[in-house]
């Protein structure tokens, strides 16, 4: 399927989709991406504005962008839009299972979760998820499953808030492991703030989980020989499903670092099978 926006893409070489799915343990098809939102912008408004839209976007879709007045809110929707259709486009086609990109509707569901709706009835689609930050956009889909991705833009300000999602105890995992020192918190903790979004993403609950439920017990690089990106962070989420019975389920989320930004992805382990 055609990509009108295929030099905005960003590389990702230390986060190729080996290690990544080594690192969730995921063993089903997954596409995941990165969008430069500024490129983006500037490709969009070389194109024919009424003929971009009605080939790209569904209808619900363009009536949404017609309510938005912001440029920044609109450039990040579309970026947004444009990386998980592109993602979920291209599991579709390994599947054989093809269309036009209006034929596929980004909608919210009643928490407000994004999900792929389709013109085509009775066609199978993948989960997907979006997040952006400064510059950027991400966006996964997967072939089975539930799935989260976050990025966020390292920046000090995860420092004063770090209380409301890191325990004293993840912040010794994050200190050992990196061997940071004060002045270098702020890159640490905004992995691990990346890392809990991608999982409550992935949660598909009324009641998402709160930070500090998540509870980050270890972290792996994926070569034992090097600490360099990307890791295995692994969490313990204890939570009570649908029968009322305590869970403690074992979460692993994969995390790397473009640049100046945190990405983290994940995949739900009692979805996969």
């Amino acid at each position: 399927m055609d990509f009108p926006f295929q030099d905005c893409l960003v590389p990702a070489e230390n986060f190729s989709a080996p290690r990544v799915h080594g690192l969730l343990k995921y063993q089903h098809s997954m596409v995941y991406l990165l969008l430069d939102l500024k490129r983006f912008e500037a490709e969009r408004h070389k194109l024919d504005e009424a003929n971009f839209l009605a080939r790209y976007l569904s209808g619900p879709e363009q009536v949404y962008l017609e309510k938005l007045t912001l440029e920044k809110r609109k450039r990040e929707w579309l970026g947004g839009r444009f990386a998980a259709k592109h993602a979920a486009a291209g599991l579709l086609d390994q599947l054989g299972n093809y269309g036009p990109y209006s034929g596929l509707s980004i909608v919210p569901d009643e928490n407000g979760r994004p999900f792929l709706a389709a013109a085509q009835k009775n066609q199978t689609l993948p989960d997907i998820s979006i997040s952006h930050s400064g510059d950027l956009a991400a966006a996964m889909a997967v072939s089975k499953g539930l799935c989260g991705i976050d990025i966020q833009e390292v920046t000090d300000r995860v420092v004063k808030v770090r209380n409301r999602f890191c325990s004293s105890g993840e912040e010794h995992i994050l200190q050992s492991f990196f061997k940071t020192p004060h002045a270098g918190q702020s890159s640490a903790l905004t992995k691990l703030w990346a890392a809990k979004e991608a999982l409550r993403k992935a949660a598909d609950m009324i009641s998402l989980p709160g930070f500090l439920e998540l509870e980050l017990t270890g972290i792996n690089a994926a070569s034992p020989h090097t600490a360099a990106p990307p890791w295995q962070f692994i969490f313990l989420w204890k939570h009570i499903d649908m029968n009322g019975d305590q869970l403690d389920e074992k979460c692993c989320v994969a995390v790397s670092h473009i640049a100046d930004y945190a990405l983290a992805l994940t995949t739900r382990n009692d979805t996969v099978a």
